[in-house]
């Protein structure tokens, strides 16, 4: 089974990247896949900036207790 690469139009959506941070239930885990991901597109600055805002919400849903997966 292979996985295909998202649309550029995919990187820059705030909520593509929210989507996956949902699966981090705790912190450390939401830091391990946000530096993975800077690690990867580090050099493409409206990827990152969506990277970013979604990092906030879903740091804001984990402290409110919010364990959402999709």
């Amino acid at each position: 089974m292979t996985e295909t690469q998202p649309l550029e139009s995919d990187l820059i959506d705030k909520f593509y990247w929210l989507r996956k941070f949902r699966m981090a239930k705790n912190d450390r885990t939401l830091d391990l896949m946000v530096s993975k991901v800077i690690d990867d597109y580090h050099s493409r600055p409206a990827v990152v900036a969506a990277i970013y805002l979604a990092e906030c919400q879903r740091e804001r849903e984990l402290a409110q207790g919010r364990l959402l997966t999709h």
